[in-house]
């Protein structure tokens, strides 16, 4: 994941004026995808391994945010979009203030509350299948 992460923004590195401005980075994380999620029942706070499912997804964040920062990028929007918006674990996210969090819902903008034509790359974690899915975990269409 950082690899891929890394190389992407890369390539929008050497065709940015990076050095005049900051390289933005969005990343929104959703848990129906991440890496472990295999069930609904891990998707809630009162589901087996939900407190689980909240390590994965912060650990899938913090692997994009290095990866991102290898590449360049100098500032991050995380936007916690699983549930009721609070599923990271924002005690383990960087404190450098590079990073800010957007939490908890209604949002105007959803699942990407926050962005605009400033960002560099969008990045997507542990988004879901769609409706038509049969094999996603709790699939659905926003």
């Amino acid at each position: 994941m950082r690899t891929i992460v890394a190389a992407a923004l890369l390539a929008v590195a050497t065709t940015t004026a990076v050095a005049q401005r900051p390289l933005k980075v969005y990343i929104s994380a959703d848990m129906e995808g991440i890496t472990g999620v295999a069930s609904a029942e891990q998707l809630g706070p009162t589901g087996f391994e939900y407190a689980q499912a909240r390590q994965w997804m912060t650990a899938e964040v913090l692997a994009a945010i290095q990866g991102a920062r290898e590449a360049g990028a100098t500032e991050f929007v995380i936007s916690d979009s699983h549930g009721n918006g609070q599923s990271l674990l924002i005690d383990r996210l960087p404190a450098d203030g590079s990073v800010t969090v957007v939490r908890s819902f209604p949002r105007p903008l959803g699942m990407m509350e926050g962005i605009d034509s400033s960002f560099a790359a969008v990045i997507f974690i542990g988004y879901h299948a769609s409706t038509s899915s049969l094999a996603g975990v709790r699939a659905h269409t926003m």
